[in-house]
């Protein structure tokens, strides 16, 4: 295979197996009215899938490391598959819970497996845009969601919508079982290669690394509020219907791909492969256009097409820099294991996030408040993230 096929691959598994496990944001209206559900109840659902993922998220870099891309991606797209479609038979909110939940422990593998992927595939100066390229697959995912099942939801009902995304990501586990095959040169690795769970030790005593780790929490914080409530948030301040209120959350979900793409760019070519000044300037804009969002309907109706994608870029464009970071942080031997960690803080921050943000709508009848407190985070994580010293040994130029 040629490292862009196996790229097109991923990307591929990534976007279905997101589209299948985080289908519940574009269909948060119609679950909103079938289950008689409050705003803080909306906020569990995605918080569900992600508690899944924190769980399994470090066994998921370690079993990345020791049974390689293909077996474990190709499992966790049949997880998800299988659990999303009992999910779809569910009759309560306990029930709907629990199977994204499970859903959630295939989730896990997506980012260690796809992002292992990317470092035995592509030189260094080239994985900034290749990890970029492969972080599209989730928003491209939630995008096609956004557009697609809202209106199949409309006219067959929210399960058959349901059921659609996790068929989708059982025909994708499949594809990657059968097709994908790991570089010549990382076959066959001994057993004394493998990385031992102990050895986390060594980078979890690095300040700088913590940093990073609790960076991507907080940003995910912002990330998963803005994909849990933008809908109900679009439906309820601008009297739009569910369609149409799934439609600007696929504005951001392509303001998000637009950005990881073009962050890969800048961070390769123009940032010398660095990526952290990338993160940063991500986390401003997306404080700038949440701090928007929290002027509610004094923003003109045509302002929140531009807003949605702008808000899009701040809350998804950071990500495929993130983990390129940590990849590069850990090396070859440890990028499954601390991308596992990674996913472990990131992940946590969206069982603070769309829940904390759900409740104060509750309690303040207004997003402004949590769309402020969402400005806030950007804004902290730009401060402080800069600070640590290298963390990544580069390549001289030329």
């Amino acid at each position: 295979m040629s490292r862009w096929a196996v790229l097109v691959l991923i990307t591929l598994a990534h976007a279905l197996g997101a589209l299948a496990v985080l289908s519940v944001a574009p269909l948060s209206p119609f679950l909103l009215d079938a289950l008689h559900l409050s705003r803080a109840q909306v906020g569990l659902l995605l918080p569900a899938v992600y508690l899944g993922g924190v769980l399994m998220s470090l066994p998921a870099g370690w079993l990345t490391d020791r049974l390689g891309v293909r077996l474990t991606l190709g499992a966790g797209q049949a997880v998800i598959g299988i659990l999303v479609l009992v999910a779809a038979l569910a009759g309560s909110l306990r029930t709907l819970l629990a199977c994204l939940v499970l859903a959630g422990f295939g989730f896990s593998v997506l980012n260690p497996s796809t992002g292992k992927a990317v470092l035995e595939w592509f030189p260094p100066r080239g994985r900034g845009l290749a990890m970029g390229i492969k972080q599209t697959g989730l928003t491209l995912g939630g995008l096609v969601g956004a557009l697609a099942l809202p209106p199949l939801a409309l006219v067959a009902g929210w399960r058959a919508a349901l059921a659609a995304g996790g068929a989708l990501a059982l025909v994708s586990a499949a594809l990657t079982l059968i097709v994908y095959r790991s570089p010549a040169g990382t076959r066959g690795a001994s057993a004394a290669a493998w990385p031992r769970l102990g050895e986390l030790r060594v980078f979890l005593r690095r300040p700088g690394v913590i940093v990073v780790f609790l960076s991507g929490l907080a940003l995910s914080v912002a990330q998963s509020s803005v994909l849990a409530h933008l809908t109900i948030y679009a439906r309820e301040t601008f009297a739009l219907s569910p369609v149409v209120a799934g439609q600007m959350l696929a504005l951001t979900q392509a303001g998000g791909t637009a950005g990881r793409l073009a962050w890969g760019v800048i961070s390769d070519r123009f940032f010398g492969g660095r990526r952290r000044p990338g993160v940063v300037v991500n986390a401003l804009i997306g404080a700038g256009a949440y701090a928007l969002l929290a002027l509610g309907d004094r923003l003109p109706l045509a302002g929140l097409v531009p807003l949605a994608l702008v808000a899009g870029v701040g809350a998804f464009g950071w990500v495929g820099l993130y983990f390129a970071l940590v990849a590069e942080i850990g090396g070859a031997r440890y990028a499954g294991l601390l991308t596992g960690v990674a996913v472990a803080f990131a992940w946590s921050g969206v069982l603070i996030g769309p829940p904390v943000f759900g409740l104060l709508v509750d309690r303040t009848g207004s997003y402004a408040w949590p769309w402020l407190a969402l400005a806030a985070v950007g804004l902290g994580v730009a401060a402080t993230l800069p600070r640590p010293a290298p963390l990544v040994q580069r390549e001289p130029i030329g």
